[in-house]
């Protein structure tokens, strides 16, 4: 079996269709989940990313900072705890929201087009599995 080569074969050119895609809204592959995230989460705290996306935490603050300079999200200070900020998306990640889903959508109708409506749940449900298991190990 190949599973390991066939995944990063799918990553790398997912990347590379999303960063070419999320181009022109000045953003990457690496910054449009943070950008859902606090869309569909204002109020968002750091630390909570983890649980969502198992990434550093150093890449986490990376992947914000920028985000907050190229004006898509705007920190505030946490009231109940002084340690951490809240998130929350500006305008331009407001307007940039529903052009990120129709990006994903796109590619992923494609990519699934050959399996019928059965095959895509089930396979949604295989990479869900295989994710959850590559965290645990």
């Amino acid at each position: 079996m190949e599973v390991v080569k066939w995944l990063s074969i799918a990553d790398r050119y997912t990347r590379m269709y999303l960063d070419r895609c999320l181009a022109p809204l000045g953003l990457n592959s690496s910054q449009h989940k943070y950008v859902l995230m606090i869309c569909e989460n204002p109020g968002i705290t750091q630390d909570q990313f983890f649980n969502f996306f198992y990434v550093n935490p150093s890449n986490i603050t990376r992947a914000l900072s920028g985000l907050e300079k190229e004006g898509f999200i705007e920190k505030n200070m946490n009231p109940v705890d002084k340690r951490t900020c809240r998130l929350y998306p500006t305008q331009k990640a407001r307007d940039a929201y529903d052009k990120i889903l129709t990006i994903i959508e796109d590619w992923e109708k494609d990519l699934l087009a050959d399996l019928s409506a059965e095959e895509r749940k089930q396979f949604g449900r295989w990479m869900q599995k295989i994710a959850e298991k590559s965290v645990k190990l």
